[in-house]
C-alpha cells in the first residue's frame, strides 16, 4: 500500500478544468517530483493535498485512510510555498518556533526543536538574526526549517527555488536532496524546470493542462516520453520537431523525412499501416561534419549561440530549420555549409493528429 494516494483528483474553477482525473502515489521516504509548466495545475494540486481546498471530484488517502475531507491542521502536513511566508520582524529563532508556540510546548521543548533543525540545516549562526539580513538560500532554509520542525508527515514544496538566481538555485536542489535522503524524509516537490525534477525527485510525475501525463524516473521519461507534449516539455534545449510519413510493411517502418528515407526493423508488432506523422530528434542527438556522407542532409549555418560548454547551432536544411549542439571546440560560423546525420533508431515518432509514440 503507497504512503499517500491521490485518487481520480479533479478540481474545477469557474469555467476551468484546473485538474483532470489525476492519480498518482507516493512511498513512504520518496520525493515525488510534480513537474508542469505554470497554470499546469500543480499549486492546485498541492492545495489539494493539504486540504487547503477541496477537490470536486476524487479523494486522498494517507495510510489507507480517506483524509480528503480532513481539515489541514489534522493531517500533519507541512507546506512551503513559492513565497515562504517568514515574518520580517521576527528573529530566525522566533520564524522557526512560531509552529511549535502554536502547539504550546515547553520552553525547552521549542528551543531543543529549534536548535536541532537549525543545526540540521546550517543556519544556527542566523537565528539572531531578522530576514532582512539573510540571503536568498538562508530564507528558503528558515522557510523549510519551520517546516520541518514540526515532523510533518509529508512535506509539500510549491516551487520553492523559483525565486533564486541559477547558481544558488543548482545549489539548493542538490542540497535538498541530500537532505531528504539522510532524513528519509517523505515530499511532494512541484517544479516549472524539467532539468531540477529530475535532479531531486525520485519519481517524476509530468503534470500538462491538468493532467498527468506521464509518471516515471527521470531516464525513463527522457527516453521513452508518452507522447509529444512530454517530449517536447522535458527536451531542453528545444527537440527539433519534423513533418514525415510512415509506412509500415513486413515488419519494417519506413519514415519519409523530405527526400531522405529511412528504414527500422519493429521489435514490436504494430497494427500502424500508413500515414503523415510528427519525427522528434534532440539537438544532442544529431552530429555535424563538413563533408557529407550516406544519408546525410546538407545545410547553412543559420545562428551560432554560446551556452558554456556547449554551442547551440540552428541549420537550415530545405528551408528547415534544425538545431544542433556540439561541443564548443567545433568552430562553425555562419553562413558556412555544413552536413547533418542521426540515427534513425534515435527518432522518435508520433501520430500527427492524436501526437501519442509510435516507436
Amino acid at each position: 500500500m503507497a504512503f499517500l494516494e491521490i485518487v481520480g483528483v479533479s478540481k474545477r474553477i469557474g469555467e476551468r478544468d484546473v485538474l483532470k482525473d489525476v492519480s498518482l502515489s507516493v512511498g513512504k521516504g520518496e520525493i515525488l517530483a510534480i513537474a508542469g509548466p505554470p497554470g499546469s495545475g500543480k499549486t492546485t494540486l498541492l492545495k489539494i493535498v493539504a486540504g487547503l481546498i477541496p477537490p470536486s471530484s476524487g479523494r486522498v488517502y494517507l495510510n489507507g485512510v480517506d483524509i480528503t475531507d480532513t481539515p489541514p491542521h489534522q493531517r500533519g502536513f507541512s507546506m512551503i510555498f513559492e513565497v515562504p511566508p517568514v515574518y520580517p520582524d521576527r528573529t530566525g529563532f522566533e520564524n522557526i518556533a512560531f509552529p511549535l508556540r502554536l502547539r504550546r510546548l515547553s520552553e525547552e521543548e521549542i528551543k531543543k526543536r529549534v536548535y536541532e533543525v537549525a543545526e540540521l540545516l546550517g543556519i544556527t549562526h542566523i537565528l539572531h538574526r531578522k530576514p532582512s539580513t539573510y540571503s536568498g538560500g538562508e530564507y528558503q532554509r528558515v522557510a523549510l526549517a519551520r517546516a520541518l520542525v514540526v515532523n510533518p508527515a509529508i512535506l509539500l514544496l510549491d516551487e520553492p527555488l523559483k525565486n533564486l538566481d541559477a547558481k544558488i538555485r543548482e545549489h539548493m536542489a542538490i542540497w535538498l536532496k541530500q537532505l531528504q535522503s539522510r532524513l528519509g524524509l517523505t515530499a511532494i516537490y512541484s517544479t516549472h524546470d524539467p532539468l531540477e525534477a529530475f535532479t531531486i525527485g525520485n519519481r517524476v510525475a509530468v503534470l500538462l493542462n491538468g493532467r498527468v501525463k506521464q509518471c516515471g524516473g527521470a531516464i525513463d521519461i527522457l527516453s521513452n516520453p508518452a507522447d509529444l507534449d512530454v517530449d517536447e516539455y522535458v527536451s531542453i534545449p528545444a527537440t527539433n520537431v519534423v513533418k514525415g510519413f510512415m509506412r509500415v510493411e513486413g515488419g519494417v517502418a519506413r519514415l519519409y523525412i523530405d527526400r531522405v528515407v529511412f528504414e527500422r526493423v519493429l521489435k514490436e508488432p504494430t497494427s500502424y499501416v500508413e500515414g503523415e506523422v510528427l519525427i522528434s530528434i534532440r539537438p544532442s542527438e544529431i552530429t555535424v561534419s563538413r563533408a557529407p556522407s550516406k544519408n546525410s542532409l546538407q545545410g547553412r549555418v543559420e545562428v551560432v549561440q554560446y551556452l558554456g560548454a556547449l554551442t547551440l547551432v540552428t541549420i537550415v536544411v530545405d528551408s528547415i530549420a534544425v538545431r544542433v549542439t556540439v561541443s564548443k571546440e567545433v568552430q562553425l560560423n555562419e553562413g558556412e555549409t555544413i552536413y547533418i546525420s542521426f540515427d534513425p533508431e534515435k527518432l522518435r515518432v508520433y501520430d500527427a493528429s492524436s501526437r501519442k509514440r509510435l516507436l
